[in-house]
Order: structure tokens, then sequence, then C-alpha cells
């Protein structure tokens, strides 16, 4: 049920924003203060100082509309990471995924090109590997500290980690430093 609600006011006020009352405690908490005012103002204050009081309220629920606009924000991302952290890990622990293109994109991001690298990789994986024919450099090894659908390339130049739970890391990192 809406409510019609008529304000007279002396002067213009600087900034006036309407919003939902049930958005918000913070809306609940203005809208108690503002009645406060209102109630000291008719029993003796100053038409200005209410005014000056309704826009500091005023700006106050804007900061705090803010804030919660960014939490919830904040919230969604973290909820999206674990949401995708979770499907990665039922997918690998049910074998749905491909060894073979995340190995090759692996050799691929390294950049070792036709140079001698050593591809370390889950027993399991190395196992689905079996008979899939890599560069005549690339050597593949078993290597029980590697997740299941994880590579790990060493190279010349260093070793590239291609890590599912650290790059869903990495990325819920980045997301909390592109908020700040």
């Amino acid at each position: 049920m809406e409510t019609e609600l008529e304000v007279r006011l002396e002067q213009a006020p600087i900034a006036v924003r309407v919003v939902d009352p049930a958005e918000s405690r913070a809306c609940a908490q203005a809208e108690a203060r503002g009645r406060a005012l209102g109630a000291a103002e008719a029993a003796g204050g100053s038409l200005a100082d209410a005014v000056r009081r309704l826009d500091a309220a005023a700006e106050e629920l804007r900061r705090s509309r803010e804030a919660s606009d960014q939490a919830v924000a904040e919230d969604a991302a973290r909820l999206a990471l674990a949401i995708a952290r979770e499907i990665v890990r039922r997918e690998v622990d049910a074998g749905r995924y491909d060894i073979e293109r995340i190995v090759r994109e692996a050799l691929a991001a390294s950049g070792a090109g036709r140079a001698a690298c050593v591809v370390h990789l889950n027993p399991a994986d190395l196992e689905l590997l079996a008979g899939v024919p890599f560069r005549a450099a690339t050597r593949l090894e078993s290597d029980p500290e590697v997740a299941p659908g994880d590579v790990h390339v060493s190279t010349a130049r260093g070793t590239l980690v291609r890590d599912a739970d650290a790059a869903l890391a990495a990325l819920a990192e980045r997301f909390q430093e592109d908020r700040e």
C-alpha cells in the first residue's frame, strides 16, 4: 500500500532522495531520527535548523546506502567465486575435464616452443595421456603432489603452474583489490 506524503519546506533543500524504508535498516533508523527531529522542531526549534538536520540525515542515509550497495556487491562476488570453486572441484572429481587440452594450453602459455620441458601431472592424468603424442622435447612425468586437472610445466625459463584453486584464489584477491 503506497501512502502519499506532502512535505512543505520554507526553502529548497540542497538534496532530496526518496527511498523505500523497507530497503534497509539504515532507512528505518534515518526515518526515526527524522521523526524525532521533526517532533523537536515542532516543539520549538527553527525551520532552518530542521532543514539543516534533514539535509544531514539525507546525506547520512546516502552514505549508508552506498556502503550497503558495496557490501552487497562484495558478497555477490564472494558467492560467485565459491560457486565456481565448487563447480570446478565437482567436475574434476567426476573426471569431466580435458587434460590433453589443459596440457597443450599450459605448454603454449609456458613459451617453451620446441625447447625441452617437463610436464608434471597427477598420476591419474598421466595415465589418461598414455599414447597421446607431444613435441619430441616434451617429457611427461608423474607427480603425486600435483592435483588432478592441474599442470606444472618446467622449462629452462622457469616453471608455469596451472592450478585451478590458485587461479580462483587469485581471482578473489583481484576482485577484492578492485573493490578497494
